[in-house]
């Protein structure tokens, strides 16, 4: 038997199901959907559905966190191009906003519904949460070439994931009005009057294409 992860028909069915989840999440709270209407939603077989997940609570914190996942893989780039030489045991990763906004852009629906929707809270926590982990980390990679601005690390690591998710937000709520390349132009231009003497958060979040000028 075909390894889970990669067998083509497991894919395709956890996947209806995520997809499903999503719509139901339009029309109802989280703790009205119920099993049976997932199925119907995806059109496949409470036997199948348990299959795959040992219950509801179980499916939709999997869903979510592939969802989480999913994202993550595409914008975390290496960092080499980006950053001064820095003494490292692995390679240190930045967000490509490019790359971020582009994929939220082709799975609108899915984080309009996840980040927007009061009743997703719990996503949106765990959204921040992932986030800031990769900050943390960053921070404590680069170390002593880190700016010190005398403001505590945690503190600094909120600002600027609420900065760059909020905008995520608004930009989902108002429609995308903006192209992907547009908001990260944008986003480079705000980090850029953020002047500090050595690297800084704000150097985290890449624009790949102006690299490449």
């Amino acid at each position: 038997m075909a390894n889970s992860k990669t067998d083509p028909r497991v894919i395709k069915t956890r996947n209806n199901l995520k997809k499903a989840l999503v719509q139901l999440m339009k029309q109802y709270k989280v703790e009205n959907i119920s099993v049976q209407k997932i199925t119907e939603k995806a059109s496949i077989t409470r036997g199948t559905f348990y299959l795959h997940y040992k219950d509801k609570q179980d499916f939709i914190e999997r869903s979510l966190s592939e969802i989480l996942d999913d994202f993550f893989d595409a914008v975390m780039i290496d960092g080499t191009d980006y950053l001064p030489a820095i003494n490292t045991d692995e390679p240190i990763r930045v967000f490509s906003q490019q790359r971020a906004f582009k994929y939220i852009e082709n799975e609108a629906e899915t984080f309009d519904v996840l980040i927007n929707n009061q009743e997703n809270e719990p996503f949106f926590d765990h959204l921040y949460a992932r986030l800031a982990d990769y900050l943390q980390k960053f921070h404590q990679q680069v170390g002593a070439q880190f700016a010190e601005l005398g403001v505590p690390v945690n503190l600094e690591i909120s600002f600027i994931v609420s900065a760059e998710l909020g905008l995520i937000k608004n930009w989902l709520r108002d429609g995308m009005i903006y192209t992907p390349r547009y908001m990260t132009q944008s986003i480079d231009k705000i980090f850029s009057q953020i002047n500090c003497s050595g690297i800084f958060f704000t150097d985290f979040f890449v624009d790949e294409n102006q690299n490449m000028l």
